[in-house]
């Protein structure tokens, strides 16, 4: 089981490693490496702008200029979280692949954990449910969160998506389950077995 503290930000995708591009481009080709140092200049411009929100906004942009891949389309398996600096080295990835980048990049960048939520929804799209991954942001603690989600372009407050219905999320501290009259708290993230698993890649990427 990986390490109940979590995971120190500091220096994984700003920083664009020379051992980290390597490993990423013998494993997904050449152009890995130049996607990690492009991404690195993208988050330190976006680090530079004062506004919070707008910084927000900003990386919810970069990030969703990745490709959408399916899962079995691109790792061969039916639920695969690829770690940032995979989504990155390949452009490509799903939900829950766009939704873990923009929260490590937030959190290298400074964000608090309890601004962030890694969020589980129920999508309505065409007549039909499904599941679904994205980002919330909270700019006050009690305040409606903005949704950074992959497929859509403009970043909006939760009460613009109406097609969204909440399940539950976590973040570096917490689990919250999605309820009417206030989300009630699950326990710590370190019960996700998928989280744990994400982290200890992570740092297996930041030992080698």
């Amino acid at each position: 089981m990986a390490q109940a503290t979590a995971f120190n930000y500091q220096g994984y995708l700003l920083a664009a490693r020379t051992d980290l591009q390597q490993r990423m481009s013998a494993r997904f080709g050449d152009k890995a490496g130049p996607r990690m140092v492009e991404l690195a200049e993208a988050l330190s411009a976006a680090g530079r702008i004062a506004d919070e929100a707008q910084r927000v906004e900003r990386i919810n942009q970069i990030m969703n200029r990745a490709r959408y891949v399916t899962d079995p389309q691109l790792w061969q398996s039916e639920d695969y979280w690829a770690t940032p600096a995979e989504f990155i080295a390949l452009a490509a990835g799903d939900c829950e692949d766009y939704s873990l980048a923009k929260y490590f990049a937030l959190r290298e960048l400074g964000m608090p954990a309890d601004k962030l939520r890694i969020t589980y929804v129920r999508l309505l799209r065409q007549g039909r449910l499904e599941n679904h991954m994205v980002l919330a942001y909270y700019p006050e603690p009690d305040a409606e969160p903005w949704v950074l989600d992959n497929l859509e372009k403009r970043f909006l407050p939760a009460r613009e998506r109406p097609d969204l219905t909440p399940v539950y999320s976590f973040n570096d501290d917490r689990v919250w389950k999605v309820q009417t009259g206030g989300d009630r708290e699950l326990g710590s993230p370190q019960q996700l077995r998928k989280w744990r698993e994400l982290l200890d890649k992570v740092r297996a990427e930041v030992k080698e």
